[in-house]
């Protein structure tokens, strides 16, 4: 744990928020089925898993390195409403990268949190609160923890056969490493057309921006820019396999932050 904590302000410069632009799941903010109040909480296990090629396993400018990786995402939540149009959601969720080769792209995050939910008139207002320990390899050294506050907007439009999410998302993340501390605002639109009752094409183009507050970070901000498209196939209404292409880039002021990654393969879908 020594070596683990001299490491921490380096990775709190070069990698805080470097992987994990996935960690926004517009799954997560989907509409559920109307539930009356009064009915009793109802407990769930969700998640994906991800086998994917990557041409630049360790996010970086100049050092890019294909890769294979495989990427489970596990939650387990208890959903209940307060009211007919108040929610809560309290959970628990862990999620790896692990990497055949470049072991040194390997992360992990452990979380807990919760969230409420106002529905009105077809918008979903949430407050979020997170608390998260990220680590350097896949659950190997902590490198640091964090609390982020979140509020979202989003909405679901349906058009013939076309379902568009667009969700708005404000994060600020208080930590024990300075170099982690930052606000984070999110803009994404979901896509969805369905070909028919199995199959459907799917894409989620997403916005992201950071402004890091303190530590040897402050005054960093990065853009990062993702486009994907992908075919969906449910096996089930809670199993599904989408196998997609996605396109990502990050801009930044430092220079060396910088990247860009192409990611192509499928993800597993399951709700039980």
């Amino acid at each position: 744990m020594r070596e683990s904590r001299v490491l921490l302000p380096v990775f709190g410069l070069l990698g805080a928020s470097t992987a994990w632009a996935a960690d926004v799941d517009l799954t997560e903010f989907k509409a559920s089925s109307p539930v009356p109040y009064y009915a009793a909480p109802s407990w769930s296990v969700v998640g994906s898993v991800t086998p994917n090629f990557t041409d630049n396993a360790l996010f970086s400018r100049d050092n890019r390195k294909s890769d294979f990786y495989y990427e489970p995402d596990v939650s387990i939540r208890l959903d209940g409403n307060l009211t007919n149009d108040l929610t809560y959601r309290l959970y628990a969720r862990a999620q790896y990268d692990a990497f055949a080769t470049e072991k040194d792209g390997n992360a992990a995050v452990a979380r807990m949190g919760a969230r409420l939910t106002e529905n009105w008139d077809g918008w979903r207002f949430s407050a979020i609160y997170e608390h998260r320990y990220d680590f350097d390899g896949v659950y190997r050294d902590l490198a640091f923890t964090s609390d982020d506050v979140m509020g979202s907007v989003t909405r679901d439009v349906h058009v013939n056969n076309v379902t568009l999410s667009p969700l708005l998302l404000l994060t600020y993340r208080f930590s024990d490493l300075a170099e982690a501390r930052r606000w984070r605002f999110d803009a994404m639109l979901g896509i969805e057309v369905k070909l028919d009752p199995q199959w459907a094409i799917v894409s989620t183009p997403l916005i992201e921006a950071f402004w890091f507050t303190d530590g040897l970070n402050r005054g960093r901000q990065d853009q990062i820019y993702s486009a994907d498209v992908g075919l969906k196939y449910n096996f089930a209404s809670n199993v599904s396999l989408t196998t997609s292409v996605l396109y990502e880039a990050r801009a930044s002021n430092v220079q060396v932050r910088r990247y860009r990654d192409l990611r192509i393969g499928p993800r597993l879908d399951f709700a039980f």
